[in-house]
């Protein structure tokens, strides 16, 4: 299997190709599109609410833009801006606010007539609990991979809503595999027909812990280096 990691998402790639359809919600600058667009020469749909962000992500051919934030309600919401330069619908603890469209993901689905999709990337600053928590078993029909970065390494509060998202997920038809050890911050859904159960127990239970470790001595080294 060709497993990888890029910005923290772990997903298969042995399922993206050039006809897949790639959708980036909480694209940022559009890194991550761009890397899907180089090594897979697919399209990427990149949903960012913060304008200059939105702004910085490079369309073309292969990458359409939306200027909007994924909520439960398609409504419009006030995003407050946290340290790092991420936008939250979560916390509202920041003065520092800003007021963003908003459509749900059905929505959005529908307004870019996306049928299909190979790989769904959420990284939306805690903003994913409420989606999950509303999203359709239709969506989940068109969707064959989930990466997603859960926040419950920035508020703890949410494990439980998490775990909840995870089993229901889970008997949707998807395997849960979380790569880092201890929290939810980058875990795969994938659908159970892709993979077969020995290479579901592989990847949960031995590349995972790979992985838990390769990141713990890049960040030790690192702190040597610096």
């Amino acid at each position: 299997m060709k497993i990888i990691n890029f910005l923290h998402h772990t997903f298969i790639g042995d399922f993206i190709n050039t006809e897949s359809i790639v959708v980036d919600l909480g694209a940022n600058d559009g890194k991550f599109a761009e890397f899907i667009r180089d090594n897979f020469n697919c399209k990427v749909y990149a949903v960012e609410p913060l304008l200059d962000l939105f702004n910085a992500i490079k369309e073309g051919e292969k990458i359409k833009k939306f200027n909007y934030c994924i909520n439960a309600m398609g409504m419009s919401c006030m995003l407050y801006l946290e340290q790092g330069y991420c936008a939250t619908t979560y916390k509202k603890k920041n003065n520092e606010k800003i007021e963003s469209k908003g459509k749900t993901l059905r929505q959005f689905f529908d307004e870019a007539d996306i049928n299909e999709i190979d790989l769904l990337k959420i990284d939306i600053e805690g903003a994913e609990i409420e989606v999950f928590e509303k999203i359709e078993n239709s969506i989940f029909d068109k969707i064959n991979q989930i990466t997603v970065e859960f926040h419950d390494f920035l508020w703890s509060e949410l494990k439980p809503k998490i775990e909840e998202i995870k089993k229901e997920i889970s008997s949707k038809g998807f395997y849960c595999i979380e790569f880092s050890l201890t929290n939810n911050g980058d875990v795969i859904f994938i659908r159970k027909k892709l993979i077969t159960f020995l290479r579901y127990i592989y990847l949960k239970y031995f590349f995972r812990y790979f992985m838990g470790v390769k990141r713990k001595l890049c960040k030790i080294l690192n702190r040597n280096h610096d």
